[in-house]
């Protein structure tokens, strides 16, 4: 299906598909691999985040797209809803056509810039809804930016708590060979 056959609702569903495919594509791919045993909430945290962080993005992306899309292709039937404007045929007029040939092309040159100004004029709205819609997405990446701020301090304390009990362990197993080699001099 070429995108000329695509409607607008049709995009629109497509892109609210796309951006729920993407999310759960990053949820699953993402793999915490840093922490030996992180928790298991902060795992699904992160994950989490990955899935609304991968859809927000693609959310934002697709409707920009859509957007540009939208305006490349002014003249699009899916949002020109009027018919063309044809210029009236000036050479058909009794006795003084012959005489007013030449203004029946100025005529559809200016009509046919007429058509093209009406298109944009009806295509920018359309494009707008998608911009619009791409900056809602936007807006919504501020509480995920910050609901990733909180879960990166706590990996990172999570992670921090991890490596002072790996160097509690190696302490502790230092001091025992301390002591094994201190035993066996002591003979």
């Amino acid at each position: 299906m070429a995108l000329a056959e695509i409607s607008i609702e049709q995009f629109s569903a497509g892109i609210w598909i796309l951006t729920i495919v993407m999310g759960v594509v990053a949820y699953l791919w993402h793999s915490p691999k840093r922490l030996a045993h992180p928790p298991r909430g902060l795992r699904q945290a992160r994950k989490l985040l990955a899935g609304a962080l991968g859809a927000v993005a693609t959310f934002i992306a697709a409707n920009i797209a859509s957007g540009i899309y939208v305006v490349a292709h002014p003249g699009d039937p899916r949002w020109s809803d009027d018919a063309p404007l044809s210029a009236p045929s000036l050479s058909g007029t009794p006795m003084i056509g012959q005489h007013l040939q030449p203004l029946d092309s100025v005529m559809d040159d200016i009509v046919a810039r007429i058509n093209v100004v009406r298109d944009i004029q009806q295509a920018i709205p359309v494009a707008l809804d998608f911009f619009a819609a791409a900056g809602w997405g936007c807006l919504a990446v501020i509480p995920l930016a910050l609901f990733a701020l909180v879960v990166r301090k706590k990996w990172q304390k999570a992670e921090s708590a991890s490596y002072r009990q790996t160097i509690e362990d190696l302490q502790q197993e230092l001091d025992d060979v301390k002591r094994f080699v201190n035993y066996q001099n002591s003979r």
